[in-house]
Formats: C-alpha cells, structure tokens, sequence
C-alpha cells in the first residue's frame, strides 16, 4: 500500500481509512481540518495517465454540479470533494438494473452535454485504445476467441476514422464509478480523454462488477442501446460497436500481465456484443 502520511500532512488531513489499496492509484476517505470528509487518490509514481488530469476535468465540468470537486492536486496526489452515497450499481446488484441503466443514461447525457469545446489536457480516445490496435494475438486465448479480438481490432479503426464529432469525456463511466441517490448522482473517477462521445456509455455494458449473469444477457445490451441512444441522441449501432470495442479492448489489459488468464465474463461478453455490432463478419477481420 502506498503511504498517504506526506499528504495527510500537507493538507491537514486525519483519520485515513484505506478503501483501494492495490493497482495503480489508491484510495482513502479522510477528514479535513474542519472535519468534512474528503477522498484522497494516490498514484504510483509514473502510472496513472490521463487520470492525473483531474484539474483539466474540474475546471470543463466543476459548474455543472454533476461531478465530484477537486480540492487541491500536488505530485502523486489528488483531495477530491467527498460523494456521499451508495454506488448506481447497487441498483443492478438489488434487482433493479433497468433503472440504473436509465439513470445512467440520464447522467451520461448531462455530462456530455456539459462537455466544453476545449479538449486540453485530455488524452486522444485513439491512444487510449492503444493495447487492442496494437493487438496481433495471444496464445492464452482459443482460435474462435483470437477471431472476435481481431474481429474488434478491425472495427476500432472504422470507428476512429470516422467520428461525427468529438469532445471530452469521463471515459470510464460506468455505474460503480457514480455515488449517490436517484436524481442526486456524483460522478467520479475519471479517466479524461477526447473522442467520439459514443465511447462515454461503452463501459457500462461491462457492468456492474458483483452482478455478473445480468450484464451477460445480449437482451440487456440491447436494452441498454435503446435506452442510452433515447437519453443522448446518439447513434444505437454506434453505441454498440463502441461497447464492443470496449470489451476488447479490456481484455487486451487483462492480458496486458504475463500471468493473467483470459478475463472469463469479457470473453463471453465480447461475441455477444460483436453479434450485435456493425463489425461484420469475422473473415473481414483476417
């Protein structure tokens, strides 16, 4: 775990309770001088990417209530505003996923259409997506499995070469990462990246973690389309390349480590979402 002890001095902050301690960036919920709790994120040095963009986030999209604000950003760490609230996915985990896919919905075209032009400080969608393009195979997965990442790999690069438009985005706007109560939602997390704004939903098709026969059901994906094509004005098939890319493209993270097996609920996923997307047949892939 990594130690907050140098910050919790810098910013005058006590009673640390740890609530991520593995990855990249970790997590604790403190308590500021006037005893308001706060979240304190911690990178490892070097890692964290875009998601050290939290000020660029803060300064597009702090006015428009919808997210969590910074308080202070220095080297590795960053104090943010605490969400008070249960996560949106503990609405699919009690049996009530619909209405969290139309919260979300709901929540995701606010925050797209608070979005400014600007587009400093993001990371480009297309870098982002960097493991699957580069993609060229692994033998851990099996001969129909390499087929779909391919099959992927080859439907990113009609996605990327032919936005409609493109702007800042959380980029890792799932259900976990929004805390609150129906109608008062918190969005926080986020990774910070430009594109293609049919991106933003993508990684809601892969969740909630914990409620995992619910996100399998291709009924579901469908579902999800319509409701987020509805709420945004986006395009459906296109929200379902992009959820499918996305599946891919987390597997390819997964893979990323030497040791890891094939991510089991993705890889059940990704043909699913494939038989619902406009990446055509897998021999296009070849």
């Amino acid at each position: 775990m990594l130690d907050p002890t140098p910050f919790l001095t810098l910013w005058s902050l006590s009673a640390p309770t740890p609530l991520k301690t593995d990855g990249h960036a970790h997590v604790w919920r403190v308590c500021d001088a006037q005893g308001r709790p706060a979240a304190l994120k911690l990178f490892q040095s070097g890692k964290g990417g875009s998601e050290r963009a939290a000020e660029h986030w803060d300064r597009a999209f702090g006015s428009s209530g919808l997210i969590s604000r910074l308080r202070a950003a220095h080297g590795d760490a960053l104090l943010f505003d605490w969400a008070e609230g249960a996560p949106l996915g503990d609405l699919s985990r009690n049996g009530q996923d619909d209405l969290a896919t139309s919260e979300l919905a709901r929540l995701t075209a606010a925050l797209l259409r608070a979005a400014p032009n600007q587009t400093r400080g993001c990371a480009a969608l297309a870098d982002h997506a960097r493991a699957l393009r580069n993609f060229t195979g692994d033998s851990r997965l099996s001969p129909p499995e390499h087929l779909e990442m391919m099959r992927a790999k080859a439907l990113i690069e009609v996605l990327l070469s032919s936005p409609e438009r493109v702007q800042p985005m959380h980029g890792d706007l799932h259900h976990d990462n929004v805390i609150g109560t129906p109608g008062h939602w918190t969005v926080i997390d986020p990774k910070v990246i430009f594109g293609d704004p049919h991106y933003e939903p993508a990684n809601a098709f892969r969740n909630p973690k914990g409620a995992a026969n619910e996100t399998l059901s291709v009924a579901r994906f469908a579902r999800m389309a319509e409701v987020y094509a509805y709420e945004t004005g986006l395009d459906r098939a296109r929200l379902l390349d992009w959820a499918a890319v996305k599946c891919a493209l987390s597997i390819c993270w997964t893979l990323a480590s030497p040791t890891a097996r094939p991510p089991h609920h993705d890889m059940i996923r990704l043909p699913r979402l494939l038989s619902l997307s406009r990446g055509g047949p897998l021999s296009s892939a070849l």
